[in-house]
């Protein structure tokens, strides 16, 4: 049975084992962010990023959709408390980064809108499931603004530069079938089988060797900047830290026994 931690309405947090859901809770207004809700949504993936219990985090929204988005309406109004630079960087940035720097796999289950801000949070992801029902968007030039939640940077190197100015510079909306074409999904499901088609993922990845995740994810972002000689140095480290680690020994031992591996993190 899942178990509700005790966070704000707008950002629910859900345990089973050791998979943890965090969960974007404005149905109403297709889970638009507000600055506030940004900040919450960033702390409850902290939170999970720093247990060691969780193995694999899952970002989802309540309800048929992913994220629309900034709130327009009321989150300005909130955003008129403080510079706009201030709000940018404290909150939705932090999301990102809470995101991308988790040292264990994070997974975007996607249905229905992921488009503006959601289109980033998406992409921040590691892997990404989405439903034939989901779409997507770097809509804001639509209405005269440019991506401001990491896409100038995530989405070239997934589809490419000519096809990511394709897509932000007319900022059109499109299918899941679309963003499966584009390299967007890893997954393309039903959406009655997002939720199954997700956890059974999320299930595989915690049990996976945490350790060599952690690194693993470590040097793929670090390779996206770096030289080679960087890249492979750090594989030299990563690899020494995995050798000398129990995962190692049970990884082998396991597949000397024809079984499961039972990998602790250390």
């Amino acid at each position: 049975m899942n178990e509700l931690a005790p966070t704000p309405s707008d950002v629910l947090v859900e345990r089973r084992g050791a998979v943890y859901t965090v969960r974007l809770n404005r149905p109403e207004t297709r889970n638009a962010l507000l600055p506030s809700t940004t900040l919450r949504y960033a702390e409850a993936i902290e939170a999970g990023a720093a247990d060691p219990t969780v193995r694999v985090i899952i970002i989802t929204g309540a309800g048929p959709a992913f994220c629309s988005g900034a709130d327009l309406v009321a989150g300005m109004a909130e955003a008129q408390k403080r510079p706009y630079a201030e709000v940018i960087r404290d909150g939705f940035h932090r999301l990102i980064k809470a995101v991308v720097n988790a040292p264990k796999p994070v997974v975007a289950a996607i249905r229905g809108p992921a488009v503006g801000f959601g289109f980033d949070l998406a992409l921040a992801a590691d892997l990404r499931i989405g439903s034939r029902a989901s779409s997507y968007g770097a809509v804001f030039s639509k209405i005269g603004l440019v991506p401001d939640g990491g896409s100038s940077f995530t989405l070239s190197r997934l589809v490419g530069l000519g096809r990511a100015m394709e897509l932000i510079l007319l900022g059109d909306t499109f299918d899941a079938a679309r963003a499966d074409a584009l390299g967007l999904l890893n997954r393309l499901v039903d959406d009655d089988a997002l939720e199954r088609e997700t956890d059974a993922l999320a299930d595989r990845l915690a049990g996976g060797p945490p350790m060599a995740y952690r690194l693993a994810k470590r040097n793929l972002h670090g390779g996206l900047t770096g030289e080679l000689q960087g890249a492979l140095d750090a594989e030299i480290e990563a690899q020494v830290q995995c050798l000398a680690s129990a995962d190692r020994v049970e990884g082998v031992q396991a597949f000397l026994q024809r079984r499961k591996p039972n990998f602790s993190g250390r």
